[in-house]
């Protein structure tokens, strides 16, 4: 099996002569497999190219492609990946980076996955035993464990957590080959979820392995500011070009939304009534609401007749959603109950039921009472 180990890289010249020398190491431990390092530099000016050269007059297997103008890591991974197929044969392809916020010793850990069978091979944090930095800040935590929420639940491949890593091993055969890398939405930190899904379309077996994600060792950070706005259009633009009915949904889900809130905190101020009996009634009209919306327009492909089937379906539509509403019921007592029913901790009880309702909706919804036939 012959892997080919893509390393971008810009000015690492103080990393990438002792990463290399680390992975070299690691292939070690697996001498059966021909793993070849390929590094695309984005012409950096510190002189990390020269390393790389030198270190290949050392290691065969070392080799140094430059790119014709630095265009983001997204673009630097295309060029290794579409080079690597036309030059170099590869069985796996597999990104990692420099900085040593990837630990070598996991290259063999994801190989051998590879060769367990697996066709897609990703380094997470967000299975148990990953981890991230705990000297991260708060918003880098939030953006980064949301934003993987979020595709995990927009994209509907929920055998995936970590969306973002940007440490996997891809088998070619297949499937890498099967994709027309030009077509690979950004050229940023994004393109990662757009390869993933376009993998999950190909059928790929998925696999993920825990890691721990560390602080860079030195050099520059790749992160770009607008790494969130990119991976946020990326993800709404793949699921608007896979299913329109999404969208419908989601508009129809805010109008459900401004009705159940706006009666929630009508509701919530009679004291006869109080927060937890509000969520109820409120939940109760929106989803009559939405029932009409979405037989009528969300899944108007789809549209449900009259008669028999219609009233079934109707049925099943409201008992399924009588389930969120009442664990919505139940987090809107628990965080009032234990932190006080005051607007902002009974909204934000809310909103978390909200989101659990989103996810079972669209999936009962779709998958179940407007089926496609």
């Amino acid at each position: 099996m012959r892997v080919i180990v893509v390393v971008p890289s810009y000015n690492e010249k103080e990393n990438i002569g002792k990463f290399i020398d680390a992975l070299e190491e690691v292939f070690k431990k697996r001498s059966h497999i021909d793993f070849q390092i390929l590094v695309v530099d984005g012409n950096s000016p510190d002189g990390t190219g020269e390393v790389v050269l030198q270190k290949a007059k050392v290691f065969p297997n070392v080799q140094l492609l430059l790119e014709k103008e630095k265009a983001g890591i997204g673009a630097a991974y295309l060029y290794g990946f579409d080079y690597a197929q036309k030059n170099l044969a590869p069985d796996v392809l597999l990104e990692i980076d420099a900085d040593f916020q990837h630990n070598p010793e996991d290259v063999v850990r994801l190989t051998d996955e590879i060769e367990n069978g697996y066709d897609y091979v990703i380094a997470s944090r967000f299975v148990k035993g990953g981890t991230i930095p705990k000297d991260w800040q708060f918003y880098r935590k939030f953006l980064s464990r949301g934003g993987n929420l979020f595709s995990k639940i927009v994209l509907g491949i929920l055998e995936v957590n970590d969306f973002t890593s940007g440490f996997k091993a891809a088998r070619v055969k297949g499937f890498v080959d099967k994709i027309d890398l030009d077509s690979v939405m950004s050229k940023s930190f994004a393109y990662k979820i757009d390869l993933l899904f376009k993998m999950h379309k190909l059928g790929a077996k998925f696999k993920e392995i825990p890691v721990d994600f560390g602080l860079r060792d030195r050099g520059n950070s790749k992160m770009e500011r607008n790494n969130f706005a990119d991976s946020l259009r990326v993800v709404l633009t793949l699921r608007f070009n896979e299913n329109k009915n999404f969208f419908k949904f989601l508009i129809v889900g805010v109008a459900g939304l401004f009705v159940d809130s706006t009666l929630f905190n009508i509701l919530r101020l009679v004291p006869e009534i109080g927060s937890s009996f509000s969520a109820i009634i409120s939940g109760g009209l929106a989803m009559l609401t939405t029932f009409l919306l979405n037989n009528f327009w969300s899944f108007d492909d789809r549209k449900l007749g009259s008669g028999q089937k219609k009233i079934t379906a109707a049925l099943l539509y409201f008992a399924s959603s009588t389930i969120p509403i009442l664990v919505r019921s139940q987090i809107v007592h628990y965080f009032t109950f234990w932190f006080g029913d005051t607007f902002i901790i009974s909204n934000i009880a809310f909103v978390i039921g909200v989101i659990f309702g989103l996810v079972w909706n669209f999936t009962v919804y779709s998958k179940i009472i407007w089926k496609k036939h």
